[in-house]
């Protein structure tokens, strides 16, 4: 980056596409890079055997808490990195109304150029729940933009400040938060619920509104939850463009890696609690599917049938096959013989390793 680049785009002097496309494949990947140095993650690092809580009500608390620290982050070292290019006439501020967005770049006159909205998810959450339901009237086309971090806790990285765990972001994606809104605006109000009666499901001059039998309320459902905002192949289109497109292509791979990655964290983390051995990717018709390490496999539920899990694991030469759903709620098989017995259940992934040890693994 030099400071003509990031000026043109900062001041939003660039289309709506190119500003998209700079923000996820250049400015942002160098702000989660410096985020994930240890001067930055040392800030939020859990030291000497502290505790993030278990239950379900207070790590939401935690995980609400990260993300407002993230995004204090985020503006914290883009604010560095601008005097480092020579740019002193702009700056990251903070939106202090709880309304959208979440920051604002601003000139030193005040006046407002970018604005965006900063989503934060844990990868190994088992319900990605963040909402994004800001209505499409108070969306600017041209300078607003929907950034979604992917982070979680990982203990990698401390070479001089020995934190037990920290958190690390793997990945931002941004959206054009218009075109989001388009998608998301297009799905909702063609999916109405069965039960409208003589209702109709809309927007108000605040927010959605939905109808049940006749009965109007505002929608506090499954309207702008990020991970249901679209579906590939839905039949009805808003009106395209090159930038819609574009968040489109964005968003599908938002929703596969959201779920990949917090698989990731979970089965080797867990593999690694579970035997010594070295782990391995398990790849299947080019695909991967999962990981093993010693006697144990877990893999993607949507994957393998449970038909073939008994085959799966034969050639696998593993005697526990661990499949996960989307929501990583796991079934445990046991092999024995020639049966693939489903020990467990729609089991929370805090319990596998548990589960699996009283087993007599």
């Amino acid at each position: 980056m030099n400071r003509e680049e990031v000026m043109q785009m900062l001041t939003a002097s660039a289309s709506a596409l190119e500003l998209s496309t700079w923000l996820r494949t250049t400015y942002f990947p160098e702000i989660v890079d410096r985020f994930n140095r240890e001067s930055s993650r040392k800030r939020f690092g859990l030291y000497q055997n502290e505790q993030i809580p278990a239950n379900e009500r207070n790590l939401t608390d935690v995980r609400t808490r990260m993300g407002t620290l993230i995004e204090f982050e985020l503006a914290r070292i883009s604010n560095e990195l601008l005097p480092e290019l020579g740019i002193d006439d702009i700056f990251w501020s903070y939106v202090v109304a709880n309304r959208f967005p979440d920051l604002e770049i601003r000139r030193n006159n005040g006046d407002r150029l970018l604005r965006l909205e900063i989503k934060c998810l844990q990868c190994i959450a088992e319900e990605k729940s963040a909402n994004y339901d800001t209505l499409k009237k108070d969306i600017d086309p041209n300078t607003d933009f929907v950034v979604v971090c992917l982070w979680d806790w990982m203990p990698d990285g401390a070479d001089t400040c020995q934190w037990d765990t920290a958190p690390q972001i793997m990945k931002a994606y941004v959206f054009h938060a218009y075109s989001l809104t388009l998608l998301r605006d297009t799905y909702w109000l063609n999916r109405p619920p069965a039960n409208l009666g003589e209702g109709y499901q809309g927007f108000d001059i605040r927010f959605a509104v939905t109808c049940n039998n006749s009965v109007f309320s505002k929608e506090q459902g499954n309207y702008g939850k990020l991970t249901r905002i679209w579906k590939k192949g839905f039949e009805y289109r808003p009106v395209e463009s090159d930038v819609l497109l574009d968040t489109e292509s964005e968003y599908f791979v938002f929703q596969e890696q959201i779920i990949r990655s917090g698989f990731d964290i979970l089965a080797k983390r867990q593999l690694s609690q579970l035997t010594e051995a070295d782990i391995e990717e398990i790849v299947v018709r080019a695909e991967s599917v999962g990981y093993k390490s010693n006697n144990i496999a877990y893999i993607i539920a949507s994957a393998i049938s449970s038909r073939k899990i008994l085959e799966f694991a034969t050639q696998q030469n593993v005697e526990y096959v661990v499949t996960m759903t989307e929501k990583y709620k796991s079934t445990i098989y046991q092999i024995a013989g020639n049966q693939a017995n489903k020990i467990a259940r729609d089991v929370k992934p805090k319990n596998i390793v548990s589960t699996i040890n009283q087993c007599g693994n």
